[in-house]
């Protein structure tokens, strides 16, 4: 079937591509094209020969048929820089053939002219030797054979003859220029579209990867939810308790003949407090678990990040009975960041120093903030055994985690370093302090302090 002959084809101009740059794979497949090309031109060449030229000639003819198959054999034993000068140097050598059987008349130059195009088409300017070297070596024969060094050996056919092969060898350099012209088109527009299915696969890895970078960050905040879930929920239930209290007193001052108006002014403002607190933690969970990828990094201050982390993680603390402790944060500290993502990465730090100190004997963990040469330096110090070295090497890497199974998905150091690069920032571990010190640097902004809503 047809299909099955274009197989075969393309399976012969393939011949020792395997494994190549795209570049020299493009060069090698027009060599095999070329060679295929020159092998059903001797076929074709030959009646004529035997028609109307030399005998010796027809053997040539036979022998360049079996050298241009050598051409093929050469690629698909990757000698292809070998194959592509031998492709070169048969055409130049049947051109001349034809000019020392049968003279200058026979339209040899014609030829030669023709095969100016072929080492430009088998090698490019990053292979300068073979393509000068083929490129001189058409050059020389062409001037030998203008110049009538190339002399006929024997006699010469009749002038009918000489016109046959001389319109035969013009036809031939113009199907040797265009369809090496062609090939060379065909073969461009190949690695191109090529090309474009790498660009196309890149680019749908990359929206993969960051698909499944966005589905890791989801996980990490819904695992930090989880481990602070009972905090959030003492930090609500607590001061809806004081609430309802204050209610209850206010119902009970109404049911006396005398309201005192300063009790109920200061019960009032202590129920306003406490909704305040309870609006501040729920913005607090809000905004750290809305998406935040796609917000323009701005000027944040930066006590309020802290302040609202700390807020979410504080009963836990509690709870174990660690000391949590905020050092004076510069008022009025700015730093270029989304306020989200930095929120994350501090509360990543937290849970590890948490799980770090859980068990000690001391149970500490201090968060301090420096002010540094257009940068911020946010600490987080624990009071914890430590990172051994063999781990601190790989503390970063994704999915490394030496938590037991259920506590830790091995995410939340390395999407927190990712994070910090994304901030034009870093996040260090410094292996030599103790006690431990996680340090997350970001750019100090400069500029008006934002609103807030």
């Amino acid at each position: 079937m047809w299909w099955r002959r274009r197989s075969r084809g393309e399976s012969l101009i393939n011949q020792g591509t395997g494994g190549l740059s795209d570049a020299l794979k493009k060069r090698v497949r027009l060599t095999n094209i070329g060679a295929v090309f020159g092998a059903v031109v001797m076929a074709a060449t030959s009646p004529l020969d035997a028609e109307v030229a030399r005998p010796w000639m027809v053997a040539v003819d036979v022998i360049a048929m079996f050298l241009f198959i050598g051409v093929i054999v050469a690629n698909r034993r990757r000698h292809v820089v070998t194959s592509r000068i031998t492709l070169v140097l048969a055409g130049i050598l049947l051109a001349s053939t034809n000019a020392v059987g049968l003279g200058r008349d026979s339209g040899a130059e014609l030829l030669l002219v023709g095969l100016l195009a072929v080492p430009f088409a088998l090698f490019d300017l990053s292979e300068p030797e073979p393509l000068v070297a083929g490129v001189v070596l058409t050059l020389l024969a062409l001037a030998a054979c203008a110049l009538g060094l190339l002399a006929p050996f024997g006699p010469v056919p009749s002038l009918a003859a000489l016109r046959v092969y001389e319109a035969y060898s013009l036809v031939l350099a113009v199907i040797i220029m265009l369809f090496t012209l062609f090939q060379i088109s065909r073969e461009n527009a190949r690695v191109e579209r090529a090309l474009r299915f790498d660009i196309a696969a890149r680019q749908r890895a990359e929206r993969e990867l960051a698909e499944s970078r966005q589905a890791a960050i989801t996980a990490a905040k819904m695992a930090a939810l989880g481990e602070m879930s009972a905090s959030v929920a003492h930090e609500v239930n607590n001061p809806l308790a004081a609430i309802l209290l204050r209610a209850h007193r206010l119902d009970m001052l109404a049911r006396t003949d005398t309201v005192d108006a300063a009790a109920v002014r200061k019960t009032a403002l202590d129920i306003d407090r406490t909704v305040d607190r309870i609006r501040r933690i729920v913005d607090a969970l809000r905004a750290f678990a809305r998406q935040g990828d796609e917000d323009p990094l701005r000027p944040e201050l930066l006590a309020p990040i802290i302040q609202d982390t700390v807020e979410l993680s504080a009963h836990r603390f509690h709870l174990q009975a660690i000391e949590l402790k905020v050092d004076p944060i510069p008022e009025g500290l700015l730093v270029d960041a989304r306020a989200t993502q930095i929120a994350q990465v501090l509360l990543n730090l937290l849970s590890n120093a948490y799980d770090a100190v859980e068990n000690q004997t001391e149970k500490w963990v201090r968060i301090t903030v420096e002010p540094r040469d257009g940068e911020v330096q946010i600490s987080v110090i624990d009071s914890g055994p430590g990172v051994p070295p063999e781990i601190a090497a790989r503390i970063m890497e994704p999915f490394y985690t030496t938590k037991e199974i259920g506590r830790g998905t091995g995410l939340g150091l390395s999407l927190s370093k990712g994070i910090a690069e994304a901030h034009g920032g870093r996040l260090e571990l410094d292996p030599k302090v103790r006690p431990t010190r996680f340090t997350l640097t970001l750019k100090r902004a400069a500029g008006p302090i934002p609103k807030t809503a």
